[in-house]
């Protein structure tokens, strides 16, 4: 089996899925990793290369509307229950029963909905920088209206993404919670509409009832410094999934996979072992 494999499927309502698969020394368990809003799979490289030092095989996919995944101008292509058969139709195409599943921000959203629909094909739930409301700064109904019109009106007016592409994502730079130069780079390869459409779906679901229901080995891993979603956030989320781990990284902001390498991926090798 070669070290990694670059992989294209047909998503089950026919978006072109990318993703790659890294042959670790161990076959099992298999690490799947979801990354957020305006990434793409290489958002992992450093984490992923520390687990995969560590004997671990891992997935990592371009959610669609990023990377080399298709980018989509349909509104409906970004529902989250798209999201989530897009990592079910990876694991059916890969023959693989059950994964470690780690996600951050909106990849970690989509992973708790995947516990809920599909803990049948999950071993354990990693969730980084994650929530299950709205970001604090749009949770009066208001400004979750306008911000929702808002998103609307600019994703009708956006052009196609440029180019499918990759970052290079360099260690500890320009990954900060709210950074122009990740925008506009983010918005120029990824388009508008895939920026916003995505986002979109951390406004429109709420999982404060249903975050019980989960019923897996769970590590949350929470920056103090998280801005968009707060470590308090992370601790509800903690109390309500029963036996759940949950850590604190001191210093780190929402976008820990990049600024918080080591102790991310020491967590995790923790919480596995």
């Amino acid at each position: 089996m070669l070290p990694v494999q670059k992989k294209y499927i047909k998503s089950k309502d026919g978006v072109i899925l990318y993703y790659e698969t890294y042959a670790g020394e161990n076959k099992s368990p298999i690490l799947f990793l979801i990354h957020g809003v305006g990434g793409d799979l290489e958002a992992w490289q450093y984490v992923r290369n520390n687990l995969l030092a560590k004997g671990f095989s891992c997935i990592a996919m371009d959610i669609r509307g990023h990377g080399y995944s298709g980018h989509p101008r349909s509104f409906k292509s970004y529902a989250i229950e798209n999201y989530v058969q897009d990592f079910i139709d990876v694991l059916n195409a890969e023959q693989i029963d059950k994964v470690i599943l780690i996600g951050h921000s909106l990849g970690a959203v989509t992973s708790t909905h995947i516990a809920l629909n599909h803990p049948e094909r999950l071993e354990k739930l990693v969730l980084i920088s994650s929530s299950y409301i709205p970001p604090p700064y749009l949770h009066l109904p208001i400004l979750k209206q306008i911000s929702t019109a808002f998103i609307i009106i600019l994703s009708l007016i956006s052009p196609p993404a440029m180019k499918p592409w990759h970052s290079t994502y360099p260690a500890g730079k320009h990954h900060k919670d709210f950074e122009l130069y990740g925008l506009i780079r983010t918005i120029i390869h990824n388009s508008l509409r895939s920026y916003l459409l995505s986002s979109k779906e951390t406004l429109r679901h709420e999982l404060k009832s249903k975050l019980s229901f989960i019923k897996l080995p769970t590590l949350i891993l929470s920056g103090d410094k998280d801005s968009i979603f707060p470590t308090k956030i992370s601790k509800f989320i903690h109390a309500q999934i029963s036996g759940s781990q949950f850590e604190i990284i001191p210093g780190g902001n929402h976008v820990l996979p990049l600024n918080k390498i080591e102790e991310v991926s020491n967590s995790i090798y923790r919480f596995i072992k």
